[in-house]
C-alpha cells in the first residue's frame, strides 16, 4: 500500500512539473534578463557619474589654478590639491581598467576614493570587463586618457606657479624674470589647458551619453525580443497543454464509449453501485438478466433491484456484505437463484469487488457486481452427468452406472443376508443381431436396439435398473423380488421379443434374446463385482450355445458353466501373461520321411515354433488358453508377440539348426490389414530374410476369410515367405479354394494320421489328401506321427514330411543362446 501511494505521489509530482516547469523556466529567464539589464544600466549610470566627477574635477582644478595664479592664496592652492587628488585617483583607476583584468582591491579603493558609491564598485569593474573591447568604451577611454594628459600638464604648471609664489626659483627661469610676468605666462598656459581639455571633456561626456543611450536601447530591444520569444514559447506550451488535454478528453470519452460497448456486449451482467449501495450504472446484460430497464434501476438500492436467494435454503443474499466479499476472495459464489420481475428464477454466479479509492482503502467508492447466468451451464452439466451414466443410443443406463448400482446392491445384500433373495442380475444378449447389421446396415441395427430397449422397459418395474452394456448386450438389476417374481420377469423379458418383427426398408427382421441369471442371494459373499458379472456373462453365453432364446440360471455346480468360467479366467491370465512377458517359444522339428535315420538327424530341414505359457514355473500347453484367447479377441496380440520375438531371436542367431521356421497365425490376424503392415515392419527392423519363415494358417480360417487370406498370403509370398495350410482335411468340403491360395505345404490333420494304421477310413483320407496336395504341386506334411508303423505307412503312401513325437518332441527354443552347427 505504501509503495502504491509513493508511486502515485511521484507520478503526480512529475505531472505537475511537466505542466508548470516551462512557466517556471520562462519566469526565471525573464528575471535573469531583467537583472542583467538593470545591472548593466546601473553600471553604465556609474560611468556617467564617474565622468561627471572627472568633468567637475577638471573644471574645479582649472578654476582653482586660475584663482591661485591671480591671488597666490595658499588655501586656494590646497583646494586645488584636493581636487587634483580625486583626478589622480580616477587616473589610476583608468590605468588599472585598461589592463583588462584589474586588481579588484585596488580598483575598489580607487573608486571609493574618487567618490563612487561602494555598492556600485562591482558593477563598474564588471562592465569594464564586459564592454572593454567595444568602440564606445575604447573612445571613452581615449578621451579620458587625453584629458588626463592635459590635467598632468596643468598640474606641472600649477607646481611651477606654487614654487615661484612661495619664494623659490623654479627650474628654467632667470633672475631677471619678474613674478608678475611668470604668473601671467602660467595663467595663459592654464587657460590653454582649459581650452585643450574642454572639447575632450565634452566628447568624453557625449561618448558615454551615447553609449548609455545605445546600451539602454539595446537592452530594451533585447528585453522586448526575449519577452516576445518567451511569450511565444509560453503560448506554444499552453497550446500544447490544451491540445494534450483535448486529446486526453477525447481518449477518455472514447475509452468510456469502448468500456460501455464492451460492458453491453459481454454476456455477464455488470452492476456498479455507490458507497451507499445505490445503483449507478448497469449494462444491457444486467437489464436482460434482471428483467428491469436501466432507467428503473439507477438510483435504487441493489438489494431492492436484484433479489438473490441461496439455492439450498432460500435465504436472501447480500452481495455487498463483508462475508460475501471475503468469500469472493476464493472465487465466484455459486448456488444462487435470481428472482426476476416476471417471477422466474434462474441460476446465477456472483462476484463482488469493492472499488478502491486513491489511497487504497476499500469500501469507499462502492462495488462492482458481476452476475453470470448459469442456466445453460447447469443444463450442460446435467446433460454431461446424464451422458456419463446413460447410453446415448437407447437412453438406458450405461455399463459404468449399472456396475455402480450393482455394487450398491451387493453391499446391501452382504450387509443384510436376510434380503439376499430379493435381488438378481440378468445379462441379455440378442440372437442373430449380427445378421441385421450385415444385411441391413448399422443404422438398422441401431434402430432395432432402440425398439428392443423400449420393449425391455415394459417388462420391469420403475425401480429396477435396465442398462445397455455394449453392442447388443443388456443388463437388468432386479430389486425387491421373490424367486417367483424374478423368474416371472426373466421369462417376460425373453418372451417380449418372440412376436417382435422389425421392418427396415420393407425387409422384416426378427430376433430373440438369451438371458443369463445370477441370484444375488445365493452367491458367496467373497465374490467380487467383476466375478459376478463374469458369472452372469458366462451363463448368457451358455444360453446362446444351447440354441439361444432361453434363460440360463448360473449354477456353480454345473460343470459346463465352470468350464466357461475357467475360460473367462484364462482370458484374464492371458492378459497378465502378455503384460508380464510370461510367454515362451518351443521348437518341434519336421523331417523328410525318405531315409529317416534319427529324429534330430540331417533330415530335419524344417521346424515349427510352438507357443507356451510359463505360469509360475508350470508350462501351459496352448490347448488350455488358445480357446479363451480366441473368444476374447486376444489372438492378434499373441500373434504379434510371436512374430516379433521369433524374428528378433532369428536376427541374433549366427548359425541356425533349421533352414526354415514355421509360425502359426490365427484367422483374425490374417484379415487385419494392420497385422500385415506389422509383419512387413518386423522384417525391415530385424533384417531377417522372409524366405526363412513359413506361416501356417488353418484350413478353416483360410476358407472362412478366403479373399482376405488370399491377399495376405500373396503379399507376403511376394516378399519371399512361404505358407502351409494347417489341419488340412478337418473341415474340407471342396478343394476348389486351393487354386486361390499360394500354398507350398499341406499339413494333414493329425486326427486322421494318428489312427490311419488301424482305421481304413482315416488311411484313405490321408491318401486322398496326399494325392490332392501333390496334384496342387504342394508338399505334404503328416502331423501327430507317434509310431514307426505310422511313419512307414506314410513312407509307402508317398507323404513328403512327418511331424510328431516319434520324429521329434517339442523342446524350449534355446537356439539364440546355444549356437549349434549349421545343417
Amino acid at each position: 500500500m505504501d509503495n502504491a501511494l509513493t508511486y502515485r505521489s511521484k507520478n503526480l509530482t512529475a505531472q505537475l512539473l511537466k505542466i508548470t516547469g516551462p512557466f517556471v523556466v520562462v519566469v526565471v529567464a525573464v528575471l535573469v534578463l531583467a537583472t542583467v539589464s538593470i545591472r548593466i544600466m546601473s553600471s553604465a549610470r556609474t560611468y556617467i557619474v564617474g565622468e561627471s566627477l572627472w568633468s567637475k574635477g577638471q573644471k574645479d582644478a582649472i578654476f582653482y589654478a586660475n584663482v591661485y595664479a591671480e591671488t597666490g592664496d595658499e588655501s586656494v592652492y590646497r583646494r586645488y590639491l584636493s581636487t587634483v587628488e580625486i583626478l589622480r585617483n580616477l587616473r589610476r583607476l583608468r590605468l588599472e581598467l585598461e589592463q583588462g583584468v584589474p586588481d579588484p582591491r585596488f580598483a575598489r579603493t580607487a573608486l571609493v576614493d574618487s567618490g563612487i558609491a561602494p555598492e556600485d564598485v562591482g558593477g563598474v569593474i564588471w562592465v569594464s570587463r564586459l564592454f572593454r573591447h567595444t568602440t564606445y568604451f575604447n573612445d571613452a577611454m581615449s578621451y579620458w586618457s587625453r584629458g588626463d594628459a592635459a590635467l598632468e600638464r596643468l598640474d606641472r604648471i600649477v607646481g611651477l606657479l606654487h614654487e615661484r609664489l612661495s619664494g623659490g626659483v623654479p627650474a628654467g627661469t632667470t633672475a631677471g624674470t619678474t613674478a608678475a610676468g611668470l604668473a601671467s605666462s602660467l595663467k595663459v598656459q592654464i587657460w590653454q589647458v582649459n581650452t585643450d581639455i574642454a572639447p575632450l571633456a565634452r566628447e568624453f561626456s557625449m561618448v558615454l551619453s551615447t553609449a548609455f543611450r545605445r546600451t539602454a536601447t539595446l537592452l530594451m530591444d533585447t528585453d522586448l525580443c526575449a519577452s516576445i520569444l518567451l511569450l511565444f514559447l509560453s503560448t506554444l506550451h499552453v497550446r500544447r497543454s490544451l491540445v494534450e488535454r483535448r486529446r486526453v478528453e477525447i481518449a477518455l470519452r472514447e475509452s468510456e464509449a469502448r468500456a460501455r460497448a464492451t460492458l453491453d456486449s459481454i454476456g455477464e451482467a455488470v452492476v456498479v453501485t455507490g458507497p451507499s449501495g445505490y445503483i449507478e450504472s448497469l449494462n444491457a446484460a444486467a437489464e436482460r438478466i434482471s428483467g428491469h430497464p436501466a432507467s428503473a434501476c439507477v438510483g435504487k438500492r441493489l438489494v431492492d433491484t436484484l433479489r438473490l436467494v441461496y439455492e439450498d435454503n432460500r435465504e436472501p443474499v447480500d452481495l455487498m456484505s463483508d462475508e460475501h466479499c471475503q468469500q469472493n476472495g476464493a472465487g465466484a459464489t455459486t448456488g444462487m437463484l435470481l428472482q426476476r420481475s416476471d417471477n422466474k428464477e434462474i441460476f446465477v454466479q456472483a462476484v463482488t469487488s469493492p472499488i478502491n479509492d486513491s489511497r487504497g482503502h476499500s469500501d469507499q467508492n462502492g462495488h462492482v457486481v458481476i452476475l453470470r447466468n448459469m442456466t445453460r451451464e447447469r443444463e450442460y452439466i446435467e446433460n454431461l452427468a446424464w451422458q456419463a451414466s446413460h447410453d446415448a443410443l437407447t437412453g438406458l443406463v450405461n455399463r459404468a452406472e449399472f456396475e455402480k448400482r450393482l455394487g450398491l446392491a451387493l453391499e446391501r445384500s452382504y450387509r443384510n443376508p436376510q434380503a439376499r433373495r430379493a435381488s438378481a442380475l440378468l445379462i441379455l444378449d440378442l440372437d442373430r443381431f449380427k445378421v441385421v447389421n450385415d444385411t441391413c446396415g448399422h443404422a438398422a441395427g441401431d434402430a432395432m436396439l432402440r425398439e428392443v430397449a423400449l420393449r425391455f422397459g415394459t417388462c420391469v418395474n420403475q425401480d429396477d435398473t435396465i442398462a445397455r452394456l455394449g453392442g447388443d448386450e443388456f443388463g437388468v438389476l432386479l430389486d425387491d423380488y421373490s424367486t417367483t417374481g424374478i423368474e416371472r420377469v426373466t421369462e417376460a423379458l425373453r418372451r417380449c421379443l418372440q412376436d417382435f418383427v422389425f421392418v427396415w426398408e420393407a425387409q422384416p427382421c426378427t430376433t430373440s434374446v438369451s438371458v443369463g441369471v445370477v441370484s444375488l442371494g445365493e452367491i458367496d459373499s467373497g465374490m467380487s463385482l467383476e466375478q459376478i458379472l463374469r458369472l452372469a456373462d458366462v451363463a448368457c453365453y451358455m444360453a446362446k450355445e444351447r440354441g439361444g432364446d432361453r434363460v440360463q440360471l448360473a449354477d456353480l455346480h454345473d460343470r459346463e458353466l465352470r468350464d466357461h468360467v475357467d475360460e473367462a479366467s484364462w482370458g484374464r491370465r492371458i492378459k497378465q501373461a502378455m503384460e508380464n512377458d510370461e510367454f515362451c517359444l518351443y521348437v518341434q522339428p519336421i523331417v523328410e520321411i525318405g531315409g529317416v535315420q534319427s529324429p534330430a538327424g540331417p533330415n530335419c530341414f524344417h521346424a515349427e515354433l510352438l507357443l507356451r505359457m510359463n505360469a509360475g514355473g508350470n508350462i501351459v500347453a496352448p490347448g488350455q488358453f488358445i480357446p479363451a484367447a480366441e473368444h476374447y479377441g486376444l489372438m492378434p496380440a499373441i500373434d504379434r508377440w510371436v512374430v516379433r520375438i521369433a524374428l528378433e531371436r532369428l536376427s541374433r542367431i549366427q548359425t541356425r539348426n533349421f533352414a526354415q521356421y514355421a509360425i502359426n497365425l490365427s484367422g483374425t490376424s490374417i484379415v487385419d490389414e494392420r497385422f500385415l503392415d506389422f509383419v512387413r515392419e518386423q522384417f525391415a527392423l530385424t533384417g531377417v530374410s522372409p524366405s526363412l519363415i513359413c506361416f501356417e494358417i488353418t484350413e478353416t480360417a483360410a476358407i472362412a476369410n478366403l479373399t482376405a487370406a488370399a491377399r495376405f498370403m500373396r503379399e507376403l509370398t511376394s516378399l519371399g515367405c512361404r505358407f502351409a495350410l494347417d489341419d488340412f482335411g478337418a473341415g474340407m468340403s471342396s478343394f476348389g479354394y486351393l487354386k486361390q491360395l499360394p500354398v507350398e505345404y499341406l499339413k494333414i490333420d493329425g486326427s486322421f494320421v494318428r489312427d490311419m494304421v488301424n482305421d481304413p477310413v482315416s488311411f484313405d483320407i490321408v491318401a486322398a489328401i496326399n494325392e490332392v496336395g501333390h496334384a496342387m504341386k504342394c508338399r505334404t506334411i503328416a502331423e501327430y506321427v507317434g509310431s514307426e508303423e505310422v511313419l512307414r505307412a506314410l513312407l509307402r503312401m508317398g507323404v513328403d514330411c512327418a511331424q510328431g513325437y516319434y520324429v521329434g518332441q517339442p523342446v524350449p527354443w534355446l537356439e539364440a543362446d546355444v549356437h549349434t552347427e549349421e545343417v
